[in-house]
């Protein structure tokens, strides 16, 4: 039998808690009742769902959370049997989902006609100021475009889910800007891709973390300086690809400068 332990106005934070209490070994559920989620334990099981549940409210950013929903192979589900997982991620990263989306169309898009997309996104004509944008979109090879997209879903959901979808509209648009006008005053418009806005990405994630002390995005030490060695050999010219390396150099120093001036917002 099931007893009602909590309810949760947040659906996310709800299947996120009741995630961690699953790779606990507990045996929950959730029902949606209108715009509330009620979590049920049985009976068992709720003195030890309590005690998690306190930790929980105390720090509910805390990465051992999410590393449980994503070890968790089951979806959720409610009373109704509504799988939420889709919903949920939709929900949490829509940014990040879309922006995914319409690379992975461009992408498609340039394999049908390349030099119409690439006519068209190319920071070519300046005084079209979405072409100050639109080089992201773009990628020359199919590693290309798996390197990126990893690292923008890797990071980007982390950021949306952290901070806000508005904080990395911001994040993302400036750091392409400011990457892809670099890259065209120092080597011209033949460029394009995610990476810049990758660089501002792995620069912000990185010093948060290490401003803050809160181990909110993981960047290892080991994967920053991967990144950066990888920066160093592609000004050097040493790597079997054209990268544009402005370009990733704009976008680290704009992720810096972001993690530097909002440092205060994450500080307990």
């Amino acid at each position: 039998m099931l007893t009602k332990v909590a309810e949760f106005r947040a659906q996310p934070a709800a299947l996120l808690f009741a995630d961690y209490c699953r790779s606990q070994g507990l045996q929950v559920k959730l029902e949606l009742q209108g715009e509330v989620s009620v979590l049920m334990a049985a009976a068992d099981d709720v003195p030890r769902v309590e005690v998690l549940l306190t930790e929980f409210i105390r720090q509910p950013d805390h990465p051992r959370y999410q590393a449980a929903a994503w070890q968790q192979s089951q979806s959720v589900k409610l009373a109704h049997k509504v799988n939420l997982r889709p919903q949920l991620a939709w929900r949490q990263m829509p940014l990040t989902l879309l922006v995914l989306l319409l690379t992975l169309a461009v992408y498609a898009w340039q394999q049908i006609d390349f030099r119409a997309a690439a006519a068209s996104l190319m920071l070519l004509e300046q005084a079209e100021l979405w072409r100050w944008i639109t080089p992201i979109l773009l990628h020359f090879s199919l590693t290309h475009l798996v390197f990126n997209l990893a690292w923008w879903w890797l990071l980007g959901s982390k950021i949306e889910r952290y901070q806000s979808s508005g904080f990395l509209l911001q994040l993302a648009l400036s750091s392409a800007v400011i990457s892809n006008g670099l890259q065209l005053a120092l080597a011209g418009p033949n460029f394009g891709g995610l990476s810049g806005v990758v660089y501002a990405l792995v620069g912000y994630c990185y010093l948060s973390d290490q401003l803050s002390g809160r181990q909110r995005y993981l960047l290892s030490h080991g994967l920053f300086g991967f990144m950066l060695v990888w920066l160093v050999l592609g000004f050097m010219e040493l790597l079997w690809i054209n990268m544009a390396n402005w370009a990733h150099l704009g976008g680290l120093g704009c992720g810096l400068l972001w993690a530097f001036l909002s440092r205060d917002r994450r500080r307990p």
